[in-house]
């Protein structure tokens, strides 16, 4: 029994000499790891051998389009961090994918960075201040950079672009190549004729522009219908309305003629709805309740073809002239505008996506075969030929090519 315990004491000290050595190989594992570099700042720990589990996902692939400044990329890239632990992005860079060691075709970082993110669960932008501020990614979430790229003029698009990040931490992760020819660029008559149309949040990346941020969940998918769409409102010197701001009629373009921007079928009509008292924010008291299914107010989808379909809406109750299966040549009058569903005054919602129901295709790019510029904070004034107007532009379309 003595020499038992004897072992035991033994086994004991030699336990706690194995525990002293280990401990002191860990403090020296870590005073190596962590050692201060020739600046006396402390290097960072040894990172994980594997790959940074970041997910980039380009759920609708974008098409290049012709507007004044050169060629023009509009898209969405999902981040999702699957690493256990938050990570921050320093930059993001946009490249060609064939030319990955030439300079980027956009860079977004401090405040241009800030601008263009979205956390998925919050109805807003991640900061619109004019303070760059840290975009941390927590462990298990998702944010949506909403990216755009402008080529100049004369200079193309490459075709394949991929995106590349890079984390505070050291960290690059590179990925989601994309196409940027994804549909066929449709040529189309002016939906509107004659002067001084506003292009209200037409296509522009910028960060209080609904159409451009109008991510919207159909069906389980998401989509966002509205990214080049264009609220078009007639103004004369720079107004919407002449006299009573609250009635419809004030407005220069309340039942303005709406034209066929192309000949095609028409797959969908809806009248009927009431035009709303024109109010914003508080003021804004609709003539019904607004619901999903009525959003839209009157509306017309035509089949342009190619899995394309041109959408107008909030149209004038009993305006609408065509029916559901109906061709239609370019140019003829299919309505008027009014102030119909979820509109705040009178205006035409003009796009184009890929799909007939309310909201759940993808907005898709298109241009219009001749308008003239002339008005607009930063834009070029002039003719234009078979370009995307850009929001905010002033546009004269001339005389439509109506056939009634």
């Amino acid at each position: 029994m003595k020499k038992r315990s004897v072992d035991v004491a033994t086994s004991t000290k030699l336990l706690v000499k194995a525990g002293i050595a280990v401990a002191l190989l860990a403090s020296t594992v870590c005073q190596m790891a962590c050692a201060s570099d020739t600046t006396g700042k402390p290097t960072l720990p040894n990172r994980s051998p594997f790959p940074p589990q970041i997910q980039l996902q380009v759920p609708y692939a974008p098409t290049a389009f012709p507007a004044e400044d050169g060629e023009h990329l509009l898209y969405e890239l999902y981040i999702t961090n699957f690493e256990d632990a938050p990570i921050t992005l320093d930059h993001v860079d946009v490249i060609d994918s064939n030319q990955a060691d030439r300079p980027p075709l956009a860079t977004f970082a401090g405040h241009s960075l800030n601008e263009i993110v979205r956390k998925a669960g919050t109805d807003d932008i991640m900061d619109i201040s004019n303070v760059a501020k840290p975009v941390n990614i927590n462990a298990g979430s998702t944010v949506v950079l909403f990216l755009s790229v402008t080529q100049p003029p004369k200079t193309s698009m490459p075709k394949q672009v991929v995106q590349r990040l890079a984390l505070t931490n050291g960290d690059v992760v590179q990925g989601a190549p994309v196409g940027t020819q994804n549909t066929r660029l449709k040529v189309l008559a002016p939906p509107v004729e004659g002067t001084h149309w506003i292009a209200d949040d037409g296509p522009s990346n910028a960060s209080d522009n609904h159409h451009r941020r109008g991510i919207f969940i159909v069906d389980g998918r998401m989509t966002d219908s509205r990214r080049f769409a264009v609220d078009w409102k007639q103004v004369e010197q720079g107004m919407p309305y002449h006299g009573d701001v609250h009635a419809d009629r004030s407005y220069y373009a309340y039942d303005k003629p709406v034209f066929a921007v192309a000949s095609a079928t028409v797959v969908y009509v809806r009248d009927g709805l009431p035009d709303n008292p024109p109010g914003h924010n508080r003021d804004f008291h609709p003539a019904l309740p607004v619901t999903f299914d009525n959003t839209g107010g009157n509306t017309i989808v035509l089949d342009l073809g190619d899995g394309q379909f041109a959408h107008y809406y909030h149209l004038k109750a009993g305006s609408i002239q065509v029916k559901n299966g109906q061709s239609v040549q370019v140019g003829e009058v299919i309505a008027h505008i009014g102030a119909s569903g979820d509109a705040r005054e009178p205006h035409l919602h003009f796009e184009v996506t890929t799909e007939v129901p309310l909201l759940a295709g993808e907005g898709i790019p298109y241009v219009i075969d001749h308008f003239q510029v002339i008005g607009g904070a930063g834009h070029t004034l002039g003719p234009r030929k078979n370009e995307t107007p850009l929001d905010g532009m002033l546009v004269d379309f001339g005389k439509g090519r109506s056939r009634n």
